[in-house]
């Protein structure tokens, strides 16, 4: 679920550099016995901490559950050593082994998102846990604790400095009466890291509600996670077609926009109230308009370098999904000799936070015909044809202008 974006392009204002990441200073605090599980006075665990949550317009069959689920949310909600393993009860999640942590191999492979709209958020989490040090700066406490509280720190872009959220471990969960039942948002990894589940309610907290994570931009996660700026491409479907950078601002109106934030984040939300684009050459070695070529070799580049980057949908194409947004975690340039001829595919590498739902057109996960006709992107990619992998798909580039239309850039 993306917001919409109003596209029009204001004069350029320099970016305020971003302070460096704080660090937490001694070891979390570990309660005696007496003293019981830690309850966040400030975000509690009751409808109005949720808000009022609509659901993922990217995934409409799960949308549907969602006027149900809100109805059986269990009262108190449920703390991860409830769900996952040997004190597990009445709350055990289905089909789960072993024991709950915090960290175990944080990896962007098997995160993912719940019935909630906040692809821009967890897709954001897959792309910054390319590289587990990132993930694991953001928390004060490397393990699960005896007393469920947690110390996060985020970058907030509307006052451009670094918060620590303090949250506690109890997380929405619904179920129907003699039934096994599950979170409500952000899942455990396959591992039962909750890590996932704990940032994303960090981020919820600090924008008041689950309510207002409900749709956003993957630019302004990406910031709130590293305190690094981010660049939006808006991406020109046609061949020969002329990309366009941009950066986010948001307001009630042009001469008031400011830094994005998150969907709603400002106490003044009306229905005027939404994003703009703003020019973004200064980001492109002073270019409008980006040729094919130049983003193409940028892109390629930026991952190299370990920048984070993800992508949102123009429409429904070929099993991507409109209106979501995706991590896109390579990029790779296969050269090609057919028939004497010289010539370089273009793939990208990306993941749908549903860990499924994937693109279903050349190069697909089970296209034996098209991957046999190139070898050479057999090679390069290290891809085993006919094996699933979590919503991981291979695309080529021409297709993926076809149905993606931005990228979000953080230069972390």
């Amino acid at each position: 679920n993306r917001m919409h974006l109003r596209k029009i392009l204001l004069p350029h204002k320099p970016a305020v550099a971003p302070p460096e990441l704080p660090d937490f200073k001694g070891p979390a605090k570990a309660p005696a016995a007496a003293e019981g599980l830690y309850e966040d006075p400030d975000f509690p665990a009751t409808d109005e901490s949720l808000g009022g949550i609509t659901g993922d317009q990217a995934n409409p069959q799960v949308s549907e559950y969602l006027v149900e689920m809100m109805k059986l949310v269990v009262p108190g909600w449920a703390r991860p050593h409830q769900m996952v393993g040997k004190q597990a009860g009445k709350y055990k999640l289905f089909a789960t082994e072993g024991e709950p942590c915090l960290f175990k191999h944080v990896s962007p492979r098997d995160i993912e998102q719940g019935y909630l709209g906040d692809c821009w958020l967890v897709s954001s989490f897959a792309a910054i846990a390319e590289y587990p040090d990132r993930v694991r700066s953001l928390f004060k406490q490397n393990e699960l604790t005896a007393d469920g509280r947690y110390d996060v720190r985020l970058y907030d872009p509307l006052s451009e400095e670094w918060k620590v959220v303090t949250i506690d471990d109890r997380l929405p969960y619904w179920q129907r009466p003699g039934k096994h039942g599950t979170l409500c948002f952000a899942k455990p990894t396959k591992e039962n890291e909750f890590w996932t589940c704990l940032l994303e309610k960090a981020v919820a907290k600090l924008v008041k509600s689950y309510h207002r994570i409900d749709g956003g931009f993957e630019a302004v996660a990406l910031e709130m996670l590293t305190g690094k700026p981010s660049l939006n491409i808006q991406v020109n479907a046609f061949e020969g077609g002329m990309h366009s950078p941009y950066v986010l601002l948001c307001g009630t109106d042009e001469g008031s926009a400011k830094h994005a934030t998150v969907y709603m984040r400002l106490q003044s939300y009306d229905a005027d109230w939404g994003y703009w684009g703003q020019d973004a050459s200064v980001m492109c070695e002073g270019q409008l308009e980006l040729s094919d070529d130049w983003l193409w070799g940028k892109l390629c580049a930026w991952n190299a370098q370990g920048f984070s980057l993800c992508c949102g949908t123009r429409q429904d194409y070929k099993g991507i999904l409109s209106g979501h947004a995706y991590t896109l975690l390579r990029l790779v340039e296969v050269p090609i000799q057919r028939d004497g001829k010289s010539s370089m595919l273009r793939l990208l590498h990306i993941r749908n936070p549903h860990a499924t739902n994937e693109w279903f057109g050349r190069f697909h996960d089970d296209d034996w015909e098209t991957w046999n006709a190139y070898p050479e992107a057999l090679k390069a990619t290290g891809h085993t044809v006919g094996i699933k992998d979590n919503g991981v798909f291979w695309m080529p580039w021409d297709e993926f202008k076809v149905g993606y239309e931005d990228i979000a850039v953080n230069f972390d």
